[in-house]
């Protein structure tokens, strides 16, 4: 039984929904990117677990590396600590330094470390070095591996997505654009037809 479903009780035919005579040629193209791109977004799901899965793993391998190969070794502050300030984007930090030195060997290292304010001369500070003997920082941890992948997946699922949805507005702001002129002509073709009776 076919559904009465306009005024009139006029029948309409299965599947005649499909072929929307209002609809254009633009806005199937329009429909058919914006189906692209919800696809897009799911497909790329696999690929940036597989991003962040692989980062982790190199991250894990540099940890691992890093705590093999860097120590501490005590350092002594050759003078009073003085304040440095540090630009960033958010605000202007301050961090205090001290020159500093420690052996190596039979070698003896120099070089500005962090420390508490109001350090004094002499002050005796563990420092991490590499496997030169030279100032380094803290080795990375397996926790800070996998943060690191986390963020290297959703990093590379975001910027597909946003160059995805650039190229879809930049498409769709066309469409529109060809759209608002087809209605002009088309308007404009009414209206010359109107006034010829």
């Amino acid at each position: 039984m076919w559904k009465n479903s306009r005024a009139g009780g006029l029948p309409l035919r299965p599947g005649s929904t499909r072929r929307n005579p209002l609809m254009r040629r633009s806005d199937r193209i329009e429909n058919l990117l914006t189906l692209a791109v919800i696809v897009l977004a799911f497909a790329m799901l696999p690929l940036a677990i597989f991003a962040g899965a692989k980062t982790a793993a190199s991250q894990e391998v540099l940890a691992e590396q890093q705590t093999s190969e860097f120590r501490t070794v005590t350092a002594t502050t050759l003078a009073d600590s003085t304040g440095v300030t540090m630009s960033s984007d958010v605000a202007p930090s301050g961090v205090d330094t001290a020159p500093a030195k420690w052996t190596w060997g039979d070698q003896t290292r120099r070089a500005d470390i962090t420390v508490d304010p109001a350090t004094p001369a002499g002050t005796e500070e563990q420092i991490w070095v590499d496997g030169e003997g030279n100032l380094t920082t803290q080795p990375m941890s397996a926790s800070a591996a996998r943060v690191a992948g986390v963020i290297a997946g959703l990093f590379t699922w975001f910027v597909v997505m946003m160059i995805a949805m650039s190229g879809f507005l930049i498409t769709r702001a066309s469409l529109n654009h060809a759209r608002d002129a087809q209605w002009d002509r088309d308007l404009r073709q009414f209206l010359d037809s109107t006034t010829r009776h």
